[in-house]
């Protein structure tokens, strides 16, 4: 059965790229709609669907054709490791709220708004009839049909303080809760000021992200939240991702290593087309 909100829920801050103000109203949906974003400035919503992406230039930013919505990774994160599948959220800016740059104040504050299950609405769940693979150079995912859900992430980098971060789990909501949702977004400290210069992280500080120095991970609470947090947080993203299928990943086991959100909208189509039962998904 599909999952709504029992109540509306409100986050405010301020935005990670665009350093602006940002609202978020979260509201209960009565149909199968899925999740839509809406804007004053938009005529009608924009769906979170794989049609809908514009770029995935350091976040997954949705778009009508006419007006952005920037990195909505991390909320659509936040309902998939829930279970919401139907969710109306009326903002007020450019983004979402970096909070501190995880999906755990979005996950807290969807959880203490109340779930609703429609008993009445079936939820469409990915379902794969043989393993589907995708890699290009080091990038690699591979799913397959699975009793239960389940992933496995590889993050890799040359950095000394990194090298190479593994993190497996099983996918329910206390697990997301607990092992997922607190890995924050994280750089590098040598990229700032040329994200800076391109219009990216004018809203970004120690307060909302990791910032990887040369001997030190640089935070406002002085230390990671797990020793692999950022494999954790690049699984936080694919999970985001993935959601923009508009199925559940109830019945799937994923791998991956060297993942982006590029990577990630791809391989989330290729799911798609290998999907054994078909539904409208795309329709807006």
């Amino acid at each position: 059965m599909r999952r709504t909100l029992t109540n509306k829920a409100v986050m405010t801050g301020v935005g990670l790229h665009k350093g602006r103000p940002a609202v978020v109203n979260f509201l209960p949906a009565g149909g199968p709609t899925g999740i839509r974003f809406f804007k004053p400035d938009l005529t009608g919503p924009i769906k979170a669907s794989l049609r809908n992406i514009a770029t995935t230039i350091r976040g997954t930013n949705l778009s009508d054709g006419s007006r952005m919505i920037y990195t909505v990774e991390h909320i659509l994160s936040a309902c998939a490791g829930l279970g919401i599948d139907d969710l109306d959220i009326a903002m007020e800016g450019e983004e979402p709220p970096a909070a501190d740059g995880s999906a755990l104040p979005f996950a807290q504050t969807l959880k203490a708004s109340g779930l609703t299950d429609k008993p009445e609405q079936e939820r469409h769940v990915l379902n794969l009839r043989a393993p589907v693979e995708y890699a290009f150079e080091k990038t690699f995912y591979r799913a397959e049909p699975a009793a239960r859900p389940s992933f496995k992430i590889t993050f890799t980098h040359a950095h000394p303080l990194i090298g190479t971060q593994t993190f497996e789990f099983a996918m329910t909501p206390e697990n997301y809760m607990r092992e997922v949702a607190p890995a924050r977004t994280f750089g590098f400290k040598t990229e700032i000021e040329q994200l800076k210069a391109a219009g990216l992280a004018l809203g970004g500080s120690l307060e909302n992200a990791v910032i990887i120095d040369d001997n030190a991970f640089l935070s406002a609470e002085g230390a990671l939240r797990f020793p692999n947090e950022l494999a954790r947080h690049k699984l936080l993203d694919l999970i985001g991702d993935l959601a923009l299928t508009g199925l559940a990943l109830d019945k799937v086991r994923v791998e991956a290593a060297y993942t982006g959100h590029k990577s990630n909208v791809i391989f989330a189509k290729m799911l798609v087309d290998h999907n054994a039962l078909r539904y409208d998904r795309h329709k807006p």
